[in-house]
């Protein structure tokens, strides 16, 4: 049975295709790869989430904090929002600037 269920579906890919089963069950597998190597490389960022990222994007998500002022600060005094304080907003300095970074953390 199986046999027969076999040469029946090398005779309908030649017909059909006009490729040979071996040809044809090739460029399936290529095809295939291919589809896998581009989904990968764009697909859904949803789907990939073993990449550090293990935020349940399903859940509510706490509100934001308000913007700290604290004016100017020295180098020093930076280094107390380095994000290790869950009290204290993660800053950065660029170029002069102090960015609140604290949800990219």
């Amino acid at each position: 049975m199986a046999l027969q269920l076999w040469s029946t579906l090398k005779e309908a890919i030649v017909v059909y295709t006009g490729l040979s089963p071996t040809t044809f069950f090739t460029l399936l597998v290529i095809l295939f790869t291919l589809y896998y190597i581009i989904t990968s490389l764009f697909g859904s960022s949803d789907t990939h989430q073993s990449h550090g990222n293990s935020r349940d994007f399903g859940a509510e998500m706490e509100p934001l904090k308000p913007p700290v002022q604290i004016g100017e600060v020295t180098e020093e005094e930076l280094k107390d929002y380095d994000g290790n304080n869950p009290d204290k907003p993660l800053l950065m300095a660029i170029k002069g600037q102090i960015y609140d970074v604290s949800q990219s953390s």
